[in-house]
């Protein structure tokens, strides 16, 4: 998937982004910069509304995807919790290139340019336009509606990432209302199928997944269980991490129930949350633990697992793939939720504000349906000595790391979308320098070799959008794909490439850069600034400046700004 254009149209615009707003991103004339790793990093001041982008095409995508739906639960079918009518933005062009799965070659000769129209007060319309996108192929109109005779998505689900993966750093949870809907509608698919009897359930159809930190222990554990040695380098050899694997874990599963009434007998009736996974999954499971136990007082089942080579093996003839493994993961951790009221659901269907803090209530241990315990990893410490950590002991750093490059993992040969907003905020300045090289290896590791003419190319699965504050992140990147956002004075954003501006971005250093970008002249801190104009009021008041020259050395470290207020007085004198 390759992103062309978003433009905003509604009247009252969305967020900080005015009506009329609109950002290019690849470019048709350079279709060969597609085929590279070419992530795009939005950059400007805070508050100049890079994170609103991200979250447009979060909203955007969470809409089209309840559009074309085949199943949607009975909230969502509720015209006061969702309208086909209304999105936020309420009207907007969005581009996009995408191929199909079902295509043995993975070239842009075999891409559709996908075009989505949504007009205020309308539903979304689509069209699409096979290669070469130019007046000598047509352009058709694709149903986002799907069909009452029979049982299936709209054809426009085949023309949608497989997946959107949001990630927000820290405390920053701009992103992720969009997300929050798709989960609670993940739960009420879930629910209503269980009762109404199904016999399975395997993956929500939303391909909508956000990666907070109780996700991410899902991607990080599925990706150290199914991938190789080659696959997990760059995971282990940024800055000596030292990971060496995965050592053990255990799965705690409360076996709670779902409450239903029983409009015949008028009694509430009890069914088990995992009845539509427990002769599947959940004994699949079982099959890869070491040792398991079931405390029928309780209803609490206990699975532990020592990872070595068989179980490994035992996971992937299970789960067949970390994909797999994570989507199972991620539904246990989705029926956490079970607890939450229709009241408080409702609230969060129709919520169009911005922060989700709150809104859900968060479950005690009791009250969960599943969590990891003593989630150990083989670490070697800078001394040499190998040692098993619990991940709750790693550093903020460490784990915003593997979480980021374990989502690319997990998704290397899935056409897919991700929204990282800030994603290197606990990394240190050697982390920041080497972030997007490691980005790269972690997609370019999932290349698939031996495909028919060598005819598949990983980077043209998937588009990167990210937001960041670091000039070292900004120095990885090409002018073409970083996008610089800043606000006039009358509040309208603008979002200009740096190759338009005449900015060069690759390779140039971190202090050229903070002054391009962030506008920001200075090299030393603020404070130790206001100390160092003190003294030159003390040179300019007649002071004996030897005496003051030394007191300035004993008080600063090296500095540009030092060396300019001594060559200053040196010169006076």
């Amino acid at each position: 998937m390759k992103l062309l254009r978003l433009k905003i149209e509604n009247e009252d615009g969305f967020r900080s982004l005015q009506q009329g707003f609109e950002i290019n991103f690849h470019s048709l004339t350079d279709t060969e910069a597609m085929e590279q790793f070419r992530p795009f990093c939005f950059a400007g001041l805070n508050g100049s509304g890079k994170s609103n982008v991200l979250e447009a095409l979060a909203n955007i995508f969470y809409h089209l995807e309840v559009c074309v739906a085949k199943y949607l639960p009975e909230s969502i079918k509720d015209p006061r919790n969702f309208k086909r009518t209304e999105c936020s933005p309420n009207a907007f062009t969005l581009e996009y290139l995408i191929g199909q799965h079902n295509r043995r070659q993975y070239t842009l000769y075999y891409f559709d340019k996908v075009i989505i129209i949504k007009k205020e007060g309308k539903e979304p319309q689509m069209f699409i336009q096979p290669f070469p996108f130019d007046s000598s192929t047509e352009i058709r109109e694709i149903s986002l509606t799907p069909p009452k005779v029979r049982n299936s998505s709209a054809d426009g689900k085949d023309y949608l990432p497989a997946h959107v993966i949001g990630y927000s750093s820290g405390e920053n949870e701009i992103l992720s209302l969009p997300f929050i809907k798709s989960r609670l509608m993940h739960l009420d698919e879930y629910k209503q199928a269980t009762r109404d009897n199904y016999d399975r359930f395997d993956e929500p159809e939303n391909s909508l997944i956000y990666i907070d930190n109780n996700m991410s222990q899902a991607v990080l554990l599925a990706c150290l269980l199914f991938e190789n040695e080659k696959t997990l380098e760059p995971l282990r050899h940024i800055d000596n991490t030292g990971i060496l694997g995965l050592r053990s874990f255990r799965m705690n599963i409360n076996l709670h129930d779902f409450e239903f009434q029983d409009e015949k007998i008028k009694k509430t009736i009890k069914v088990p949350i995992l009845k539509l996974l427990e002769q599947n999954q959940l004994d699949d499971l079982k099959k890869c633990a070491t040792s398991w136990f079931l405390n029928q007082k309780t209803k609490t089942l206990w699975l532990d697992f020592y990872v070595n080579d068989a179980t490994k093996l035992a996971f992937k003839e299970h789960f067949h793939s970390s994909l797999e493994c994570f989507q199972f993961f991620r539904l246990l951790y989705e029926l956490n939720n079970h607890f939450v009221d229709e009241e408080t659901k409702i609230d969060v269907y129709r919520s169009k504000g911005i922060y989700t803090d709150g809104k859900l209530p968060v479950g005690s241990p009791r009250q969960d349906m599943f969590h990891f315990l003593d989630f150990y990893i083989n670490k070697e410490l800078k001394t040499g000595k190998v040692k098993d950590l619990l991940l709750r002991s790693f550093s903020d750093g460490e784990h915003q790391f593997l979480h980021t490059m374990g989502i690319c993992l997990l998704l290397k040969d899935r056409r897919s979308l991700l929204l990282l907003d800030e994603p290197e905020t606990h990394f240190n300045p050697s982390w920041r320098a080497k972030f997007v090289k490691t980005l790269n290896d972690s997609i370019s590791s999932g290349n698939p070799k031996g495909l028919p003419n060598g005819d598949f190319n990983v980077h043209l699965l998937k588009d990167v959008l990210l937001t960041s504050h670091s000039p070292f992140i900004i120095s990885d990147c090409l002018p073409d794909n970083v996008v610089l956002f800043e606000k006039s004075e009358d509040g309208h954003t603008t979002a200009k490439k740096a190759s338009e501006l005449g900015i060069d971005t690759y390779g140039t250093s971190v202090n050229l850069l903070t002054n391009r970008i962030f506008k920001n002249k200075e090299t030393i801190g603020s404070y130790a600034m206001s100390k160092m104009t003190e003294f030159k009021k003390r040179f300019d008041s007649g002071e004996k400046t030897e005496d003051l020259i030394e007191e300035l050395n004993n008080e600063f470290g090296d500095s540009i700004e030092k060396l300019m207020l001594i060559k200053e007085v040196t010169d006076k004198k």
